[in-house]
């Protein structure tokens, strides 16, 4: 092979000194965020080496777990679907325990039957501009300070106040979906994963090391859900907007989710939504409604019969009504109708709960501008009924 000239060698080496020290991080990750390649501006601002981090670790650990969190479902999703992403805001970990705020943008690269091959990603430090945004929070903040005496800015102050108790309790609102409605499907996962330990037979030597990380994933599950309130308040989160949702899409949805439970207690759900087919709430709300209410007609099933839960729809009054009908244990609303929806009350001891179920349903529902009636008979049922104002 000839020898390059030296005007074509110093060119090469010229590129891989502008990748090594450009001003920004590069990095190569395998689709799933192995790491295979990092430029050195970024293992400078992580203080890693290439032998730490190549074929050993992901992206997505190196950022803080907020970010971890959004990346893996938020950013990975999108790039998949639409090949790349742009600006997405996060904290690089350095391993002195510090952070560094970034922006980041990635593309997706595919082979030529159009599987996904790597991920390149872009990282741009923005401290300055975080420095620069708190000094003019701290201005404007000292402007409303000096203005509260006019009029004008009391009113603006009354306003940017209810904004931020509206975003509050959005933000707790999820906090208590997230952490009640995703623990069931781990719950879910452990059972059946405890009961393949107990009956199946392993000798391929390389399971017991398979068996202790799908264990060590599931723990990390629990820990990751115990943990988001702590998430959510370090991540600013745009309000879910309402919308027109179908109630038969959701309800199929959620029961979906909720097949093996479905499958042991011989359950039976009913549902006619043809006089009233739409509702206008938020996704989240509408999912986590449904999810508890059918989730609970399961847990609370009267013990010698299968379950029969029936759902049907109605307009009334300018209204949406939803009514959820089980045959389950009841609820002695005499002795418990003033703690029904209370935060962490429970009427079935026996049966594992958090007590946040019932009380989600009618903070959702309350804060929708809606209600929750309830008629229920110990031993024979409970009857919801979910009132929408249109």
């Amino acid at each position: 092979m000839r020898p390059l000239p030296n005007d074509l060698r110093l060119t090469e080496e010229d590129l891989i000194d502008h990748y090594e020290q450009a001003p920004c991080g590069y990095c190569t990750s395998l689709p799933d965020g192995t790491l295979t390649r990092l430029n050195a501006t970024l293992l400078g601002w992580l203080g890693r080496t290439r032998d730490e981090l190549v074929a050993r670790t992901t992206v997505q650990q190196l950022l803080t777990i907020g970010g971890r969190l959004h990346y893996e479902m938020h950013a990975l999703p999108l790039l998949l679907l639409e090949g790349e992403v742009r600006e997405l805001s996060y904290q690089l970990r350095h391993q002195d325990g510090s952070t560094r705020p970034v922006l980041l943008n990635a593309r997706l690269l595919r082979d030529d039957a159009g599987e996904p091959l790597v991920v390149r990603l872009t990282f741009f430090d923005i401290t300055e501009r975080h420095r620069y945004e708190q000094e003019l929070r701290r201005s404007h903040a000292q402007g409303q300070e000096q203005s509260a005496q006019l009029a004008q800015a009391n009113a603006l102050l009354m306003s940017q106040n209810e904004q931020l108790s509206r975003s509050t309790a959005d933000l707790d609102n999820f906090v208590y979906m997230a952490s009640h409605d995703l623990r069931q499907p781990i719950n879910n996962m452990a059972g059946l994963f405890a009961e393949l330990k107990q009956t199946a037979a392993f000798t391929d030597p390389e399971t017991a090391d398979m068996v202790r990380m799908f264990e060590a994933a599931l723990q990390q599950a629990v820990r990751t859900i115990d943990g988001l309130a702590e998430v959510v308040q370090q991540q600013r989160q745009e309000l879910v907007p309402v919308e027109k949702l179908a109630l038969k899409a959701m309800a199929e949805e959620i029961l979906g989710s909720l097949q093996p439970q479905v499958l042991a207690k011989q359950a039976e759900f009913t549902l006619d939504f043809g006089a009233a087919p739409t509702v206008h709430t938020t996704r989240p709300e509408l999912y986590s409604v449904l999810y508890n209410l059918f989730s609970n007609a399961l847990k609370y099933s009267a013990p010698g019969r299968p379950v029969r839960v029936a759902a049907h729809s109605a307009r009334v009054a300018g209204a949406v009504v939803l009514t959820v009908q089980d045959n389950g244990r009841g609820i002695d609303l005499t002795q418990h109708g003033d703690k029904l929806f209370q935060l962490f009350s429970r009427f079935h001891p026996e049966e594992e709960g958090t007590g946040t179920g019932l009380y989600l349903v009618n903070r959702l529902m309350t804060q929708a501008g809606g209600r929750v009636e309830v008629e229920s008979e110990v031993g024979q049922g409970t009857t919801f009924r979910l009132v929408w104002p249109q």
